[in-house]
């Protein structure tokens, strides 16, 4: 998911175009490496957690956002009063629903991570 989010994000907001741009890729590309790096040990997984939930409830926030001005300035092109469905669909919704189904898969992979590494871990 994280890799789907770089290549989304750099083709939307292409870094070399500028600081703005930067950040739409930069994140992603975050949780992508240093996410996935800081899972791989007990001791960062805690570390890997925080960011991952930090990075995803910033998408979602972000996300949310734009669905909210997108529908105030009229760019989605479908009325959501006529075809709701199809509005959700070309708004940034689908999108939100990745960014938490990323959020949930860090919760598993820290759960995952301490439990079934640790066994000395869960004695205590």
């Amino acid at each position: 998911m994280a890799l789907g989010a770089v290549m989304t994000h750099y083709i939307l907001h292409p870094p070399h175009h500028g600081i703005t741009y930067l950040w739409g890729t930069f994140f992603p590309a975050m949780d992508l490496f240093l996410v996935s790096a800081l899972f791989l040990s007990n001791r960062t997984a805690i570390v890997g957690l925080l960011l991952n939930s930090f990075l995803a409830f910033f998408g979602i926030i972000m996300m949310t956002d734009l669905i909210v001005v997108g529908a105030l300035q009229g760019w989605i092109k479908t009325s959501f009063w006529d075809s709701p469905l199809r509005w959700l669909m070309e708004s940034m919704f689908p999108n939100v629903m990745l960014a938490v189904a990323d959020f949930l898969v860090g919760l598993v992979l820290y759960k995952l991570t301490i439990t079934e590494r640790s066994p000395t871990l869960n004695k205590r």
